[in-house]
């Protein structure tokens, strides 16, 4: 069988940055051809950097990919905030093509039915994994009768059956990375491993989370505890993939990367006994409870160079409310412990939060300027469905609306939990927030990477290098504490 999988095309101003290569279509595609079907990936996103920010062209592209390939079956992936993006897809194949069009992850695991209702033109979606479900359905069985799948019958009603786990990860094989656009995936960036100008790429060892913070989504694709990958089957993926692409570093997209010591452990030492810990930097997620000294010095002479914290915030209510089941003090002694064993940290930050008022983002502000973390990513509360928040404070949004482009991105932009007004809010941020982060991450780029890194990426940035010069100096005497123009501790 020939199948055609495609990932959603996100709005952008300009061509985006690489960033986290889609393995989980880059998994059920070597699955697929584990069992001996031809498959192909149009990846829109990637497409930008071939074809331009163009919309139509990437959609007329993907058409004529489809009708090259005459596919018997296709697969979309789809996001919550990215939905219109499906719809429009699935529209415009619908006038092409009669087979089957089968949608899968996040937003199709949270809203099954509601997205067969919503996008008539889908003939089935797989809830949680998608590997083994379109493996079944490609090898002629009943989406009907597998489990996963939920599926438009004759009478165009809907019938399901219960997902089930891969409880075996290392059945799968790798993920075939080479239907992809690697040369634009591994092209060098700071976005990967964070300020870190090196050639990336993003690997998953695990699946699952144990936690349930409310605005999580984890779960939803999942599913319920957490599965691995064997420390061997790590390692030999790794080894692939320094093998067949000139990468210098490895983001390990592991919700929690800590979670079981002993198998960090025994990763650790043969990334070290098979000396690749000289071939590769790499970067982690971890939660702040499971950072210690000991596993710190191995992560670093395994060749760790950075952990990411879900710090949040430096609000005790705020972490309660969210469910995120730790304390403002455990995230500020895991950064301290990644300061003292010389091991970068970088915190997320969210903004938003019910109630929330400017006064309480100012405190986030200064709370980020005395841990001095090496970097921080700050981003709004945002509200999945299905998950705990949106049940409670969504309005049903996704049941009641169009899931046009307007609509969507009209929800994701709208704060409903906050305090804060859209005017105050784009004041703050540009007066007080966006020049200390643009100071504060520049400074740490200079500090992390060698004068040939700094070189290679000034190069590639040298239309705009005088005006990054220039705000540069201005932002370092603005924010040097030996500055007479230097702000007061406390933003007012």
């Amino acid at each position: 069988m020939k199948i055609v999988l495609i990932s959603p095309l996100p709005a952008y101003d300009r061509i985006p940055q690489p960033f986290w290569v889609p393995l989980g279509l880059a998994f059920i595609a070597s699955n697929l051809r584990k069992n001996n079907h031809k498959v192909s990936i149009f990846d829109r996103h990637a497409m930008q950097t071939q074809i331009g920010i163009d919309r139509n062209k990437i959609n007329t592209d993907m058409i004529k990919h489809i009708k090259n390939i005459k596919p018997d079956l296709i697969g979309i992936q789809t996001i919550s905030p990215l939905i219109y993006d499906t719809v429009e897809c699935v529209h415009l194949i619908r006038e092409i093509y009669s087979g089957p069009i089968i949608a899968g992850g996040h937003h199709a695991s949270a809203l099954p039915e509601l997205t067969l209702q919503k996008i008539p033109g889908l003939n089935g979606v797989v809830v949680e994994e998608g590997e083994m479900p379109m493996s079944r359905m490609a090898n002629g069985e009943n989406p009907a009768s597998i489990p996963g799948f939920w599926w438009k019958n004759d009478e165009n009603s809907i019938v399901h059956t219960a997902s089930i786990q891969n409880k075996n990860l290392d059945e799968l094989p790798f993920p075939a990375l080479n239907l992809l656009d690697m040369n634009y995936y591994t092209k060098p960036n700071i976005n990967a491993i964070t300020g870190r100008y090196l050639s990336s790429v993003s690997l998953l060892t695990s699946r699952g989370c144990v936690n349930r913070c409310e605005f999580c989504s984890e779960s939803i694709t999942y599913g319920k505890g957490v599965r691995f990958h064997s420390p061997e089957y790590v390692i030999e993926w790794i080894k692939c993939v320094l093998d067949d692409y000139p990468i210098e570093g490895i983001y390990f997209h592991d919700n929690d990367f800590l979670i079981k010591e002993e198998r960090v452990r025994d990763i650790c030492d043969k990334i070290l006994s098979n000396g690749l810990h000289k071939k590769f930097k790499w970067a982690i997620q971890a939660r702040a409870e499971r950072i210690n000294k000991d596993i710190l010095k191995l992560l670093k002479r395994a060749g760790c160079v950075l952990i990411e914290i879900g710090a949040e915030s430096n609000s005790q209510y705020q972490l309660d409310r969210v469910n995120k089941q730790t304390t403002v003090g455990i995230n500020e002694k895991a950064i301290d412990l990644c300061h003292q064993e010389g091991v970068s940290v970088h915190v997320y930050m969210m903004t938003g939060f019910e109630g929330e008022t400017i006064s309480d983002v100012k405190d986030k502000l200064q709370w980020l300027k005395k841990l001095k973390a090496n970097s921080f990513t700050w981003i709004p509360l945002m509200l999945h469905p299905g998950t705990v928040l949106y049940k409670k404070h969504g309005n049903q949004f996704y049941e009641k609306n169009d899931w046009n482009r307007k609509s969507i991105e009209n929800y994701n932009k709208k704060d409903t939990l906050s305090n804060i007004s859209n005017e105050e809010w784009i004041q703050w941020i540009n007066k007080y927030f966006l020049p200390y982060q643009i100071w504060h991450s520049s400074l740490n780029f200079f500090k992390i990477n060698s004068p040939f890194k700094i070189i290679s990426f000034i190069f590639t940035k040298r239309k705009k290098l005088v005006e990054f010069f220039i705000r540069l100096v201005k932002l370092t005497i603005r924010y040097n504490p030996m500055s007479k123009k230097a702000p007061n501790a406390r933003l007012n």
